[in-house]
């Protein structure tokens, strides 16, 4: 708390966040369109792809239906027609009378308006627009089954023996627009006075229509709609870099909302193409987020006061990554008055500052304390408890910090909260004590917890790990030192002291950690290079010895031919491929720095007697090999292996008939 208000009064602004409305699927096109400026204003998604147009805009719908629940939404209002058909004619003050009398036996005690007119002598036509839920909770479906129970409500009131009644339902809708809509088209079709609430109150102009609803039938209605997606925004004060605002949004969305679909665009004043007067052009820069509920993986995003504080703590840290001075605040800390709903208020004006008006006398009152920013502080303990806190930080910061703008920040918002209390009639001095201590024992348990034998793994912490961690701790050390009292002064330095060395000794053992994960790192890459360096000796290795196998068996059928054919080795003496594989030998071996003389004189000579001239150049070839040691041989000519195969195969003969001759000589 100490960190965060220091850096308010030294000028950081406050984080924030806000949620403003939900949105079934079929609401989520025009979401978008609406934070895209009618697809005017480039959108980014959470892949970081850029989507302009609104062409491209009507896919993102189809990529998200997946994600939808398909909630219905509530059926709130009713429109219904209604004919009487009476004995008698009656006046026109007397039709309405009647007219109410029979919907309230049909509808009991829900809230309608309605129009009347007479088509014949005694026919009765009433239109009208019904509340569907009445204030048991029961919900009229506007139905057939639903006309069928108000028909028989009716039929067994004792209107039934003036007048026989025959009631329809023809439409229903959802919310307060549609309800609005729907009695403002009656109101038009009438003559003026024509429509007329269940007390008679005369509904004449589209005013009176929007008031209705909004200040009395909202509360009533209890409407509900699918919530599938969720429109968020973020702001910031006037003058903040956009490229760095802009990117701070990304950073938080994206870590916020990870495996959610969600796209964001980002409005300034000079680049918003919506007139003042239409409601664009803000003079401060903010983004509007619409993210699906519902992730990929199926998980829901929770929304609480809580979350809300952490979403704002969330922007705060990431505008701070990117060069801007922002901090979360709380409205405690400030004794801020609660914001209103978007349906406690609807717009009048866009000049300026949008200007709202409240749509009952207690929305008013909450809209007229919120633009005035008065002083407000609940009476909850809790509440009172975080004020009081809020106080004493400021209180130290006052007398602590030498900057005179600072000390002037700190004493203005100390004088605010003091009021605050004063106007609530809340007993500072018999609560202080008591949620001084309940606080300093809190923190303690928490400074227990960060320092202690039970305290973060550091093992599993990274660099930027540690440093949230430091500075947490440093947070509550400056909130219990606020609430120590001056005879626990040394007691607490003695506290402070050992528990800054546990942390200076964590801080090490991570450098240390650090230190052997690099070392480990360098020790995998060294093994990768080695292998990459020793793989083709390998390859070398096992060619080499393929040949030299070669060139012993060729060897040894040269020195005696009769004796080689009848060993195991004779098979295959000509493994396929071993012309190519010879009169290569001499390039491969150049190339690679290892000759090899045999393979060589193989390529020379053997290749020359047996494959070109036949067995009777043999000889002649033999005594015409390099001997042993020489480097090089003399170039010949080697026939592809298809001219080759038929020479291979009459050499193969002549073993064989030696062979046969010599074992009928044993014989």
């Amino acid at each position: 708390m100490r960190v965060r208000f220091a850096a308010l009064a030294r000028g950081s602004q406050p984080a924030v966040v806000k949620l403003a409305s939900y949105g079934s699927g079929i609401r989520a096109a025009a979401m978008v369109s609406y934070a895209s400026r009618s697809g005017e204003l480039p959108v980014e998604n959470e892949r970081g792809e850029r989507i302009l147009g609104k062409t491209a805009l009507s896919e993102l719908r189809a990529e998200w239906e997946h994600l939808f629940d398909h909630r219905a939404a509530s059926r709130d209002v009713g429109l219904f027609e209604v004919k009487i058909s009476m004995s008698s004619p009656l006046s026109a003050d007397d039709r309405y009378e009647f007219a109410r009398e029979v919907l309230r036996a049909g509808f009991g005690k829900r809230r309608f308006v309605l129009a009347v007119q007479q088509k014949n002598t005694g026919e009765l036509e009433v239109r009208g627009v019904a509340v569907l839920r009445d204030p048991s909770g029961e919900r009229l479906t506007a139905d057939e089954r639903a006309a069928a129970i108000v028909q028989e409500r009716v039929v067994n009131s004792h209107v039934a023996r003036e007048a026989e009644v025959r009631l329809r339902f023809s439409g229903y809708g959802n919310g307060v627009e549609f309800a609005t809509a729907r009695i403002r088209k009656l109101v038009e079709r009438v003559q003026q006075g024509g429509v007329r609430d269940e007390t008679g109150r005369i509904i004449g102009d589209f005013e009176e229509a929007g008031d209705l609803v909004q200040k009395e039938w909202r509360r009533e209605m209890h409407s509900r709609k699918g919530r599938d997606v969720m429109h968020l925004v973020v702001s910031a004060r006037a003058g903040t870099d956009l490229t760095a605002f802009q990117a701070a949004v990304r950073d938080f969305l994206g870590e916020q909302f990870g495996g959610h679909r969600y796209v964001f665009a980002l409005h300034a004043p000079a680049d918003d193409p919506k007139e003042v007067r239409q409601g664009g052009r803000r003079p401060h820069v903010h983004a509007h987020a619409i993210v699906t509920m519902r992730s990929d993986t199926g998980e829901r995003v929770v929304t609480s006061p809580r979350v809300f504080r952490q979403w704002r703590a969330l922007i705060a840290q990431k505008s701070k990554e990117r060069g801007i001075d922002m901090e979360m605040t709380d409205r405690r800390e400030f004794c801020n008055p609660p914001a209103y709903a978007q349906s406690q208020v609807m717009p009048v004006s866009y000049a300026g500052r949008t200007e709202h008006k409240g749509t009952s006398s207690a929305a008013q009152a909450r809209y007229d304390g919120k633009r005035a920013n008065r002083h407000f502080v609940s009476r909850s303990e809790r509440s009172v408890g975080y004020a009081l806190a809020a106080v004493q930080v400021w209180e130290e910061i006052k007398h602590s910090d030498p900057n005179k703008a600072v000390v002037e920040f700190a004493t203005a918002q100390m004088d605010r909260l003091q009021a605050a209390f004063r106007e609530s009639q809340i007993d500072i001095g018999k609560l202080k004590s008591s949620v001084s201590r309940t606080n300093l024992e809190a923190n303690m348990v928490e400074l227990a917890r960060l320092v202690g034998a039970g305290g973060p793994p550091v093992r599993a912490m990274t660099r930027q790990e540690f440093v949230t961690y430091e500075n947490r701790f440093e947070e509550v050390l400056a909130t219990v030192e606020s609430s120590v009292k001056p005879a626990e002064r040394a007691y607490f330095d003695e506290i402070a002291a050992a528990a800054r060395e546990v942390i200076n000794i964590r801080r090490e053992y991570l450098k240390l950690m650090e230190r052997e994960r690099d070392a480990d790192t360098r020790q995998r890459e060294s093994a990768v290079q080695e292998k990459a360096l020793t793989w083709p000796v390998a390859l070398q290795s096992r060619e080499t010895r393929e040949r030299n196998e070669t060139v012993v068996r060729v060897g040894r059928y040269e020195s005696d031919p009769e004796d080689f054919a009848g060993s195991p080795a004779s098979t295959g003496l000509f493994p396929p491929g071993l012309p190519d594989r010879a009169s290569s030998s001499a390039a491969i071996g150049a190339e690679r720095g290892v000759l090899n003389p045999r393979v060589d004189r193989i390529s020379g000579s053997v290749l020359n007697g047996y494959v070109e001239s036949g067995p009777e150049a043999a000889p002649d070839a033999r005594q015409e090999r390099p001997r042993r040691g020489r480097e090089g041989a003399k170039a010949t000519e080697v026939r592809p292996p298809q001219q080759q195969a038929p020479r291979l195969q009459e050499l193969e003969r002549e073993v064989e008939e030696r062979r046969n001759g010599r074992h009928g000589r044993e014989r």
